[in-house]
């Protein structure tokens, strides 16, 4: 028989997974997560400030810098204007981080800082159209409504990040009002959130307030000091910026040091991508010495999603077995069986290896 031993329905599943209490910061319980679209409430959360105070009634976007025309909307404004619908996952950058060798600092996020959703709201091109930016202008900071006291820094700061003006980037990002058809929960950024489809999470800033056109690069703590590759601690001479998620997969059932019977079982997990589409998944069941193709299982198959992957084994011998898995993207990446080391433990998508033990049946 195959093992199909998951709850049935949200009430059933375990909630979040704490990984720091001040700031929140909660893993989704992606074992047990078997539906395309991950639910709001199950949802990871990542912060590095205090949630902040909304006030609906007297909230604004300004849009200011270098553009002709410095504009406010209003959350009723935005919501008149025109809205497109994406479905995207968002992986945090530092997720897999407790996996890696040798350790390092940060949010020991383990295989769950990931999710799909659908995300609607206005394009962000819309938006710069009706301010038409400048010539001069070179990158757009996005400036959230979350403030605080980093720990290396004795000043209050906002969260905030930039992206450069590529016309094809920001043709892609939304200015997102819902998360799968509902308003976006405050926890992930309400009223309005940007979504920047394939990039890591920090991009996807939440409870905007501003977007400011820039005639010269960005700078803010969280852009030069976090969000950058670098190989010591303090060294960012060559320092480089985290951007676009890689290629990379997790397997969900079975669970790392599980026991299960001999017999036919169903062995699954999840696989996704930066730009392009997942268009191949292995599995190795020896270590990786051998690899067998997964049947990919998701019944969407969209661009900037991830996708469900299945592997029948039939188990005729007890032992320990060490499982392997690896995805390839549409752009002809790979999963590495052991990403670069950084110091900051960013970008993890070394080939996810979990080991379980069948054992001898007693009579």
């Amino acid at each position: 028989m195959i093992n199909q031993d998951l709850p049935r329905n949200i009430s059933d599943m375990p909630g979040l997974i704490p990984r720091q209490v001040m700031p929140e910061n909660m893993e989704s319980p992606i074992n047990n997560l078997q539906t395309w679209i991950t639910p709001n409430e199950l949802f990871y959360a990542r912060n590095h400030l205090s949630y902040p105070t909304i006030q609906l009634e007297s909230w604004v976007l300004f849009l200011g810098g270098e553009v002709e025309r410095p504009i406010n909307f209003t959350y009723e404004q935005l919501k008149e204007m025109p809205q497109v619908e994406k479905f995207v996952t968002i992986e945090c950058s530092g997720n897999k981080r407790a996996l890696l060798e040798p350790p390092t600092a940060g949010e020991q996020w383990q295989i769950g800082a990931v999710g799909n959703a659908k995300w609607t709201g206005v394009p962000l091109s819309y938006i710069l159209d009706r301010a038409k930016i400048k010539e001069t202008a070179v990158e757009l900071i996005f400036t959230g409504s979350d403030s605080g006291i980093r720990p290396d820094m004795d000043t209050s700061v906002n969260f905030e990040r930039s992206l450069p003006l590529d016309k094809a980037l920001i043709t892609e990002c939304i200015l997102a009002l819902k998360m799968n058809d509902e308003p976006i929960p405050h926890k992930h950024g309400f009223p309005m959130r940007l979504i920047v489809p394939g990039w890591y999470g920090m991009a996807h800033v939440k409870w905007i307030s501003q977007i400011t056109a820039s005639a010269t690069p960005f700078k803010g703590p969280f852009q030069a000091i976090d969000y950058v590759f670098i190989t010591n601690e303090g060294d960012y001479h060559n320092a480089v910026p985290v951007t676009e998620m890689r290629v990379n997969s997790i397997i969900t059932w079975p669970s790392k040091g599980e026991k299960i019977h001999l017999g036919l079982h169903t062995v699954r997990g999840l696989a996704w991508a930066g730009k392009g589409t997942i268009s191949k998944v292995e599995i190795s069941l020896d270590n990786g010495m051998t690899w067998q193709a997964a049947r990919l299982t998701s019944p969407e198959h969209e661009p900037y999603t991830w996708t469900f992957w299945e592997y029948t084994w039939d188990i005729t011998a007890p032992g320990h077995y060490s499982l392997q898995v690896r995805a390839h993207d549409s752009n002809g990446n790979v999963q590495p069986k052991a990403a670069p080391w950084n110091a900051k433990g960013y970008g993890n998508n070394s080939i996810h290896q979990i080991v379980i033990t069948v054992p001898q049946i007693l009579h």
